[in-house]
């Protein structure tokens, strides 16, 4: 239902000089906007109910080492995106395109630094806090990285997008959103990579304490991948690449494991953290 107002007001916004870029983004990003809109507010007649009065009672506490956290988490996750990168174009599976504006990457890392900050909030704080409530730390890690996969993984099909958006536009969009689980290969590695990313940012977060190193952990990788996106193209087809390598940078073996790389990074940060303390 928040789906098309949210895409009403985004073009609204474009067309009166605010935020241009919402005028070229597709309906389906609205769509997956909304469903995190409506989490956000479920989550407060949810936190009171659990008796939650303060961000304490999730399990997060202020952090003295929030810079070097935020810093650390997107070295790590940005440059082994750029390392993901350039092997792609080394084995030609992607050119870069002849012409990208500045603006464009000025976008991404606005979308980066929003997108991360309100879905660690989301999944990481709120979420996973409320689970830890109710079960150990792993049982909870495992069912926020499982619904964080699923959440992300359900991808809207592209044949299925309306022509014209209506108020109940966005429920046209649930049945194609299964669509992915028709290719096992997919399924393997998109659903295992996010879960992955989901299993790393948590680890981070219940180990701080904190969600300054899950951000900045979120935030590389998004501007990693979304930066890759808009500056390369494809060349190899799909299934040429499968298994190692998907559609984007977020499906694939290869994928996983430049993630699970990452993830030893982050292990490494956080062993010298704890030995200075």
């Amino acid at each position: 239902m928040l789906a098309a107002p949210l895409y009403w007001g985004g073009h609204w916004l474009a067309s009166h000089g605010f935020l241009p870029w919402l005028a070229t983004t597709p309906f389906q990003k609205f769509f997956h906007r909304g469903l995190l809109v409506a989490a956000i507010l479920l989550l407060w007649p949810t936190a009171r109910w659990l008796h939650v009065s303060s961000v304490r009672a999730l399990g997060l506490a202020p952090n003295p080492r929030r810079w070097r956290d935020l810093a650390a988490g997107f070295a790590a996750s940005f440059l082994m995106m750029l390392a993901l990168a350039a092997v792609l174009l080394a084995l030609h599976v992607v050119r870069w395109r002849h012409q990208t504006q500045l603006v464009d990457f000025a976008n991404i890392a606005a979308s980066a630094v929003f997108v991360s900050i309100f879905e660690e909030w989301l999944f990481r704080g709120a979420i996973l806090g409320l689970l830890h409530r109710a079960m150990n730390r792993y049982g909870a890690l495992f069912f926020t990285s499982a619904l964080y996969s699923i959440l992300h993984f359900l991808k809207p099909d592209d044949n299925a997008l309306p022509q014209t958006v209506r108020w109940l536009s966005g429920f046209a969009l649930i049945p194609g959103a299964f669509a992915q689980f028709r290719e096992p290969w997919l399924v393997l590695g998109g659903f295992t990579t996010l879960f992955c990313v989901g299993w790393i940012l948590g680890w981070a977060r219940l180990q701080t304490r904190s969600l300054w190193l899950s951000i900045g952990l979120h935030a590389g990788w998004i501007l990693g991948i979304m930066s890759f996106s808009k500056a390369t193209r494809r060349i190899l087809k799909i299934q040429e690449t499968l298994p190692w390598f998907g559609g984007d940078l977020t499906v694939g073996l290869g994928s996983v494991a430049v993630v699970l790389l990452t993830g030893g990074l982050v292990w490494m940060y956080l062993r010298g953290r704890a030995q200075k303390t």
